[in-house]
């Protein structure tokens, strides 16, 4: 596979729309692997997919690709990593309010806190790969794709927007497993009653969802 690309960045055609959404695949692959994958995507897939979900079945397509051709050891992280580029694509669709007033939880009666329910930010993505895709994704910022390490991989992935200064740039973050849990039982709609039943630390990990600013809201969940 040739991992050198030439593609143009403004190209709109469906395979350029692609290229676009899964600029990691197309680098790791190369111009003329990806073409290829593209016009099985656009022939198979394309036509039986919303115009605005246009590219979400990418990553089922590299996986029937790999499975077919096993011996390319390459192909296997490319699933996965369509996946990762998929879920940044739709966190970056997404609008965050951050109006949590954690001031205002103190206001809730000792009754009723158990009934407590917070709400993830809408550009939350959890994830968990068998692969480095957070190593491959420094990489691709970092402009140094070449050097990728097989090293790493078994990891829980935040995909998200950071807002600072006026921009919302989707980044990815890995977290370790109990933060993974906690904010994937909160992404399931856990009230504070069943996330205290859990078998985590809410007292370290909980503030640490709210500095991180990846809690909206709080609303009272009545049983």
């Amino acid at each position: 596979m040739d991992h050198h690309s030439s593609h143009n960045a403004s190209d709109t055609s469906p395979e350029g729309n692609l290229i676009a959404l899964y600029p990691m695949v197309h680098e790791l692959v190369g111009d003329a692997y990806f073409h290829m994958l593209a016009e099985h995507y656009l022939t198979h897939y394309a036509a039986i997919t919303p115009p605005k979900l246009f590219g979400d079945r990418f990553g089922q397509l590299l996986l029937r690709h790999y499975m077919s051709h096993p011996e390319l050891d390459k192909l296997a992280v490319l699933p996965e990593l369509a996946r990762l580029e998929w879920l940044m694509h739709d966190s970056e669709g997404s609008d965050d309010e951050y109006i949590l007033d954690t001031a205002q939880l103190d206001t809730v009666s000792p009754e009723e806190q158990p009934q407590i329910c917070f709400h993830a930010c809408p550009s939350i993505r959890l994830m968990y790969s068998r692969w480095p895709l957070f190593s491959i994704w420094m990489a691709h910022q970092q402009g140094k794709m070449d050097h990728l390490s097989d090293e790493g991989g078994e990891e829980w992935l935040c995909i998200h927007q950071q807002h600072e200064h006026g921009k919302h740039p989707v980044v990815v973050e890995t977290l370790s497993e109990p933060m993974a849990q906690l904010l994937g039982a909160i992404l399931k709609g856990y009230t504070m009653g069943q996330l205290s039943q859990m078998d985590l630390d809410l007292r370290h990990y909980l503030p640490l969802l709210v500095r991180k600013h990846w809690l909206d809201y709080f609303t009272l969940k009545k049983t």
